[in-house]
């Protein structure tokens, strides 16, 4: 009996010891990964080796390589790689062309069993691919206590800063927690800067290698700015409210992890830490609570009169200012908060631009929401530059007004337009917007004149052309051909690559009545614009924002790359958003030619 027991006991223990040989992670976390190609989708720890499952998603026209000095850190250990299966180590791989995805596996020297999270590193460089802290779902990463300096409760009565002009820059400082070496993390912060108050700027700064930067922003007036931290699969988001000539410290947990809102930026000292503090969880929060109660209303894009949009958008504003009844944030992050609900209502749903240009309710917005047109206090951001189409229709004066009517008006001369200068009483906002619309005009002539022998390239030169009439303009220019019609930008990755993809195809069929037309905006900067169409050729168009989106429009598009593909009776045969594949490009051609 005893031996019957004790063999019993070696059997189990054989098991247990079995059983501890593999352990697998499927559910994985990662606190801090700067690249959004490179994912890791699962980890297998043995006595033999550490097995990570991986894949690369990009354009099957950018190659990748995984090196072979890449190695695992955990508890200071480095733990080397040792192989590989369907790739080669050192050697450049791509995508496959229709899933735009490449799988492989990776080897490396054992992690011990219980490792709870490590690091995987190509290596420390801005580009090495690199995650930090990966561990499973079910596994709690140390928190580590932010210091009291960057919790301190400011005084209640902060008030924000009247809306004036100064062209003293703000000042950021960003600080970090649990920085590793290799991390490279890029901060980018987003405001609006009176170059082009229309196109907000993404001012980008890359941390030291202690974790650290400081970013320096000429905003003129007081502002709400976002900063950001593009983690994967998340990114945290962080409100500021800034004044020219001021500072605030901001304190990041790299490691922590990031599926709550706002996770990262834990900490704030300086001016109006307390209310940066608040404000972006706070918006979340007022966000979250308002859709809920909205859910059983109309959708915006059933709204097809006037009466019906004024009631929706007073039913919600109705619960918005519910809120502060429920917040248990200081006056001044409520105050704010509040304050916005008087601006004018900004919708991005295409159905209700029609509506909201009729008098009906250019005239309700009038009456019930310009009081920040008014107010000394009102914050510039975005939303003031958003509200400024319906601020200029209102018989208002002061620096409120000049602004807005800055913000209206400097844009469409930058689009290219002929508009006269607006009344702006403020000397030093008038004389900045004539230096900026100075400036844009005589780069226009230059870059015209650069392009004055190159008959393929039309830089905005159907700027007095209404939007609705630029396609026939084009179909007319065109007639009798083979029509393609390829809406891109620099910044649209796809959209190159698509470019790419299709060239070979173009060579094939050099031969037949084919032309190629390529569409892009001043969301693309002039100047990558004027590096890249050498190398694409076809026909060259850079149009206005205005004329660009109502191209995508008529394709019944609202992205970037749109494709359309006309006959050479002018009729379209073929429209589609994103690259379909250079096999579909190519029997839509063969079916507009007639083949």
């Amino acid at each position: 009996m005893k031996r019957t027991i004790f063999t019993f006991v070696l059997a189990v223990a054989a098991l247990v010891a079995m059983g501890q040989e593999k352990v697998v992670w499927e559910d994985l976390m990662k606190s801090y990964s700067p690249n959004p190609q490179f994912e890791i989708n699962k980890v297998e720890l043995t006595p033999e080796k550490t097995t990570l499952y991986a894949s690369y998603n990009n354009s099957p026209t950018s190659w990748f390589l995984i090196s072979k000095e890449s190695y695992l850190e955990s508890d200071g250990k480095k733990y080397a790689i040792i192989g590989s299966d369907s790739i080669t180590l050192g050697e450049q791989h791509h995508t496959d062309e229709e899933t735009w995805t490449k799988e492989f596996v990776l080897y490396f020297k054992p992690l011990p069993p219980d490792t709870k999270e490590f690091d995987f590193m190509e290596g420390t460089a801005p580009n090495d691919f690199k995650v930090f802290s990966i561990h499973e779902k079910s596994y709690t990463m140390p928190v580590t206590p932010v210091p009291e300096e960057y919790l301190a409760d400011y005084a209640e009565d902060d008030v924000m800063e009247d809306l004036k002009y100064n062209d003293q820059p703000a000042t950021i400082h960003l600080k970090t927690m649990n920085y590793r070496k290799g991390m490279n993390a890029e901060i980018q912060v987003q405001y609006v800067d009176l170059k082009n108050p229309a196109d907000p700027v993404d001012a980008k700064v890359r941390l030291n290698d202690d974790g650290e930067a400081d970013l320096s922003l000429p905003i003129c007036f007081p502002q709400v700015v976002y900063a950001t931290l593009y983690n994967i699969p998340w990114a945290s988001t962080c409100g500021l409210y800034l004044a020219p000539g001021k500072e605030v410290t901001v304190l990041i947990d790299m490691l922590h992890d990031d599926s709550g809102i706002n996770s990262k930026f834990v900490g704030f000292k300086g001016y109006f830490a307390k209310f940066d503090r608040e404000l972006y969880p706070m918006t979340v929060a007022c966000e979250k609570s308002v859709s809920e109660k909205l859910k059983n209303s109309p959708k915006w894009e059933d709204i097809h009169d006037v009466k019906t949009l004024i009631d929706a958008y007073e039913k919600e504003c109705s619960y918005w200012k519910e809120l502060p009844q429920s917040l248990s944030y200081s006056k001044t992050a409520i105050e704010y908060m509040v304050s916005q609900i008087d601006d004018p209502p900004v919708y991005l749903e295409n159905a209700l631009d029609s509506l909201m240009q009729t008098k009906e309710f250019i005239e309700y917005i009038l009456q019930h929401c310009t009081k920040n047109l008014y107010s000394p206090k009102a914050v510039f951001s975005n939303r003031f530059v958003d509200a400024s189409k319906y601020y200029v229709m209102a018989d208002a004066r002061g620096i409120n007004a000049d602004l807005a009517r800055y913000c209206y008006y400097l844009p469409q001369v930058l689009q290219g337009k002929d508009v006269a200068k607006p009344l702006i009483e403020d000397k030093a906002l008038s004389d900045l917007y004539d230096k900026y619309a100075k400036e844009y005009r005589a780069s226009i002539a230059s870059i015209k004149e650069s392009f004055a022998d190159q008959s393929n390239v039309h830089y905005l030169d159907m700027t007095e052309v209404e939007p609705k009439d630029v396609l026939p303009i084009l179909l007319k220019r065109y007639k009798s051909k083979v029509v393609v019609i390829d809406i891109w930008a620099t910044w649209c990755g796809p959209c190159r690559a698509g470019i790419e993809l299709m060239k070979p195809l173009k060579k094939e069929l050099t031969d037949k009545d084919i032309v190629y037309i390529y569409i892009t905006s001043s969301t693309s900067p002039v100047n990558t614009w004027k590096e890249l169409i050498p190398t694409i050729g076809g026909e060259q168009y850079y149009l206005t924002d205005e004329q660009c989106n109502f191209m995508m429009e008529q394709h019944l598009s609202d992205g970037y790359p749109t494709y359309a593909i006309y006959s050479s009776d002018g009729n379209l045969t073929y429209t589609t958003a994103g690259f379909p594949g250079v096999e579909t490009i190519k029997e839509e051609l063969e079916k507009a030619i007639g083949k």
